[in-house]
């Protein structure tokens, strides 16, 4: 007639010492969790040859920018390559800035849309918008593979990615939900092929072409370029 008491005293003992046991295991195992997350990033920044990363070139360049719904436009750049990560593969850090006018036909159609949605008994409501005006200013990180870096003509391409700084401006819009809505800080992602040339006196001379994703919005930029070489390629760079 004790048993059923010292089942009842026992059991909650076992399943204390089942819970702290299970909790020692669970720590145990978050802690190794973590220690191989933190070894596994160093290695990957080491294989990646992060901590190695030092400015080696910078540039500027320039060349025109055709956004769609906004009028073609200049497009002006400056570059900095921060060295090899990998066999022909360099990291860049791109500073790009151009500045437009939404097309007029795009003016019109958000004209339209306020006319139909104004009630005018008389028929002679006019809607003038004016002109919209938008910049961006994109921060890019291109991974950039050049497969012939010793060729005195050495195409390349790559990717980015970056975040751009969108920015509109209208007299009508001025501090609506409209002018919210255009400026916007967004992620994006580019792809980018070209063409550079050897160091000449120092420099190398660039061509590329740049399509670009961010949001609802894409873009294509042609541009041109110098650079000045700081730092010398090394031979595990090439």
């Amino acid at each position: 007639m004790y048993a059923p008491a010292i089942s009842t005293v026992v059991a909650p003992r076992t399943c204390s010492h089942r819970r702290s046991a299970s909790r020692f295991v669970a720590s145990l195992s978050a802690i190794l969790c973590l220690t191989s997350a933190a070894g596994a990033q160093g290695s990957i920044a080491e294989r990646l040859n992060l901590d190695q990363l030092q400015l080696s070139t910078i540039g500027v360049s320039a060349g025109g920018v055709w956004p769609s719904r906004v009028e073609p436009a200049q497009a002006y750049a400056i570059h900095a390559d921060y060295g090899a990560i990998a066999r022909q593969w360099r990291v860049l850090l791109t500073v790009t800035y151009w500045g437009s006018e939404f097309r007029p036909d795009v003016v019109r159609e958000l004209e339209a849309a306020w006319r139909n949605a104004t009630t005018d008994p008389t028929g002679d409501a006019t809607v003038d918008v004016g002109t919209i005006r938008i910049t961006d200013i994109a921060f890019e990180i291109d991974g950039k593979w050049t497969p012939l870096p010793n060729s005195p003509v050495r195409p390349f391409s790559g990717g980015a990615l970056g975040v751009h700084v969108l920015n509109a401006e209208n007299r009508i819009i001025a501090g609506t939900f409209v002018e919210s809505a255009l400026d916007m800080i967004v992620s994006g992602v580019t792809v980018f092929g070209g063409v550079d040339t050897a160091p000449i006196g120092g420099f190398v001379f660039t061509v590329q072409g740049r399509y670009s994703l961010i949001s609802n919005t894409r873009f294509f930029t042609l541009r041109a370029g110098a650079s000045y070489v700081l730092t010398p390629l090394g031979e595990d760079e090439r």
